[in-house]
């Protein structure tokens, strides 16, 4: 059966990090998923290391591998995710960051409850600094990580290919129209290596 949600994760050479965010995704509550790790054509041992991970974090995880290094700020590894997702809701979980246990509930309702919207997002534990919570978004106030797409409001071609290419993505589908809610509930993780009590709950 299809799954409702894709995780899109990318990684070169993190392994320990990728660990801890396979860990989170495995403690969420919501099950629906799948999620395909992409890496970046890392050296042959640390392939070696992500595929184990894969196999280690059970069946609705899979691994692809680019061919070769492209280095374009998780850009490529995102859209070779996308083009493999077969979900109708998708969103992307860096190796370095994580999700709560509680996260994709409200999301998946929103969206449910309302077919006209094409992105749902959460609240944002950034960096051990401060909480990103903004309504509209805006840039540099916004995570990748944190909306959960309608897959047919993306596009296979990510608009920009600069560092802010994600805030990119999301201007480009508020400039087209694409409507969005905010769930007021901080639930995804920026740089989960700050939040230490966090990653006591994921050992």
């Amino acid at each position: 059966m299809t799954p409702r949600v894709t995780i899109i994760s990318t990684v070169y050479d993190r392994v320990d990090c990728l660990r801890r965010c396979l860990r989170s995704v495995q403690h969420l509550e919501f099950k629906d998923y799948e999620q395909i790790v992409v890496s970046d054509a890392p050296e042959p041992d640390v392939l070696h290391q992500i595929a184990d991970l894969v196999q280690w974090a059970g069946p609705r995880v899979r691994h692809l591998n680019l061919i070769e290094r492209t280095n374009n700020w998780g850009i490529s590894p995102a859209e070779t995710g996308l083009r493999e997702a077969v979900s109708e809701y998708v969103c992307f979980l860096s190796d370095d960051n994580a999700f709560l246990p509680h996260h994709f509930a409200p999301l998946v309702a929103a969206l449910d409850a309302d077919p006209g919207l094409g992105f749902a997002y959460s609240s944002c534990l950034y960096a051990g600094r401060k909480v990103l919570a903004f309504d509209p978004p805006v840039g540099a106030g916004i995570d990748l990580g944190q909306p959960l797409f309608r897959r047919s409001v993306l596009p296979a071609q990510m608009p920009a290919r600069v560092m802010s290419w994600d805030w990119e993505l999301i201007r480009t589908l508020m400039d087209q129209g694409v409507r969005w809610q905010h769930i007021p509930e901080a639930t995804f993780i920026f740089r989960l290596d700050v939040y230490p009590h966090f990653l006591e709950q994921l050992a």
